[in-house]
């Protein structure tokens, strides 16, 4: 057993402490695509995809680029008309996500091991938790819903409870009206229902509730928008997942290491979680994986080796990423194997699942997807930590707590290093903006995220390549590390000048030239790596000649 303490308050006031310094993160990565949404919703709340937006390089209908639910825009609309739509009031809003997230797992600890407290703590004091809490976006609500449905539905099992099934089925409907994803809850809640009960019931029944809420949904975005978004979801995942094939083996050590580095409590426990005898075989493993990857030329756009060789820092860091992952579907493997009960197998259901769809489903590996996995590799922790405490002896409270120190300097600093390179975007549209406020030309911009936003707001336009005309003396910014950008060649405008400006300078989060994608791996096939950061550039040129990107056909 493990000697704790439990009290509900220290996961809130950490989750606190932990997200206050982040609250005036600039608006950042795909936040705007949330937020459009949103101001949409304040001006005409029944149709709220019905704009258009520049987001992949052309103008384009918002029901053709976003096919979220729009649940999360819904809250962002409510906070704004209530507190405005600056950075700390809208960040402040969805703390409480993160606090209810942490609160849910606690509770939910509290029923499968003995140390709800450190479960809480480990899932906060993970990157993937506090990256994912300071962003405007729908997966910590989507977690929050989740776990609270979990938390209820298991009760209502447990004591035959209809209401506590009621309210959990319909916080089941309201994830998957969150994030897709949530509806997963249908399948494996059903299945622990199912091995709990040892039979059908009429808590089956409770399960077509979300089912209604979707079918729904589907039927009003066909009504708006002519086309159903669930369906058309899962076509643009599988389409992008055929267009990015990285190759089995490969794909399966990316996911791992974001499992592992965006859970990466779990390789500070290791010594709690394992025996000797596994430990030195994971350093093995760690090392004969950084050997076989140098023989390997890339790992999907990243090229494992340089000008002078082997990349072996960046290979050994995968490699303590991925192996970190495979541990973790292991503890979940064997928390089954021991326990042969319903609630483990919910665990396993939960973590393998949900890898499974990082791995295979999802339009590419990232962060947010390994994000709802989190509460229950923090639950599998615990549970093994008191497996070895059994099998050797009780593991103290002063034991459990020293891994946690390193666990939350990695996952502040990852935190941190999102929140100046946010920032930076911020601090490039405010002084690009503001270097040709007395130009005479138009300023374009390419690139979009957070960039975007910002210029926008100071009035630069967003370069459309298929509708755009440029005239001679017009400027032009193109950001090399953002998304959907392409060259210009100068004989059509003429490089003039480079704006640097820093992020952090160990820890790149998102980076194609440093193998880091925590949003997306292809940008790198690791969330984040340690190592000098190079700054953000934003090239300037000037159009010598009117011309379009592509021009429409004669």
């Amino acid at each position: 057993m493990i000697v704790s303490v439990k009290n509900p308050l220290i996961p809130v006031v950490v989750t606190i402490l932990c997200l206050a310094p982040f609250l005036d993160k600039a608006f950042h990565v795909d936040d705007p695509m949330f937020i459009w949404p949103a101001k949409q919703i304040q001006k005409n709340p029944a149709d709220f995809y019905g704009f258009e937006a520049n987001w992949y390089g052309t103008k384009l209908p918002m029901a053709e680029m976003n096919l979220n639910p729009p649940l999360a825009s819904y809250y962002i609309a409510l906070v704004a008309s209530l507190f405005g739509w600056g950075e700390i009031a809208l960040h402040t809003a969805f703390l409480i996500p993160a606090i209810a997230v942490a609160l849910g797992t606690y509770y939910l600890a509290k029923q499968l091991c003995s140390a709800p407290v450190l479960a809480a703590m480990a899932a906060i004091l993970t990157p993937a938790f506090l990256v994912s809490a300071t962003n405007i976006m729908t997966d910590m609500m989507m977690l929050a819903f989740w776990m609270w449905a979990v938390i209820l539905w298991m009760r209502g099992i447990r004591t035959n409870q209809w209401l506590s099934l009621l309210a959990g089925a319909v916080l089941i409907g309201l994830s998957g009206l969150t994030k897709y994803f949530g509806i997963s809850l249908l399948a494996m809640l059903f299945v622990y229902s199912l091995v709990k009960k040892r039979r059908i019931g009429l808590w089956t029944l409770m399960l077509l509730i979300p089912v209604v809420f979707l079918a729904a949904y589907h039927w009003v975005t066909v009504a708006l928008y002519g086309r159903g978004f669930l369906s058309g979801a899962a076509s643009f995942s599988l389409m992008t997942t055929q267009e990015n094939p990285t190759g089995l083996f490969l794909n399966v050590l990316v996911s791992l290491a974001f499992a592992g580095g965006c859970t990466a409590t779990v390789l500070f426990f290791s010594p709690l979680l394992w025996s000797r005898r596994f430990l030195l075989a994971g350093v093995t493993l760690v090392i004969l994986l950084t050997v076989t990857l140098t023989l390997v030329p890339r790992i999907g756009a990243f090229q494992t080796h340089g000008a002078a060789g082997a990349r072996w820092r960046y290979l050994l860091q995968f490699a303590l990423m991925a192996v970190t992952g495979l541990s973790i579907l292991s503890i979940a493997c064997i928390d089954l194997w021991r326990c042969r009960n319903a609630e483990s197998l919910l665990l396993l259901l939960w973590v393998a699942g949900t890898f499974v769809f990082a791995c295979f489903v999802y339009w590419t590996v990232n962060a947010r997807a390994i994000l709802p996995m989190i509460p229950a590799v923090a639950i599998l922790l615990v549970r093994q930590i008191q497996r070895q405490g059994r099998a050797r002896q009780p593991v103290r409270l002063k034991r459990v707590v020293w891994p946690l120190i390193p666990a939350a300097i990695v996952a502040i600093v990852v935190c941190h290093a999102d929140y100046m390179w946010a920032n930076t975007t911020r601090t490039a549209a405010a002084n690009i903006c503001k270097r040709f406020e007395t130009h005479k030309g138009n300023l374009w911009f390419q690139g979009h995220w957070g960039f975007q936003y910002y210029m926008e707001a100071a009035d630069a336009k967003a370069l459309d390549f298929k509708a755009s005309q440029l005239q001679p003396g017009d400027i032009v910014i193109v950001p090399p590390n953002n998304t959907s950008v392409i060259d210009i060649p100068p004989r059509l405008a003429y490089p003039i000048e480079v704006f640097k400006f820093a992020p952090h300078r160990w820890l790149s989060i998102m980076s194609i030239y440093h193998g880091a994608g925590f949003y997306g791996a292809v940008f790198g096939p690791m969330p984040f790596v340690a190592g000098r950061v190079n700054p953000q550039e934003y090239h300037a040129s000037i159009v010598l000649k009117r011309f379009m990107i592509f021009p429409p056909d004669k």
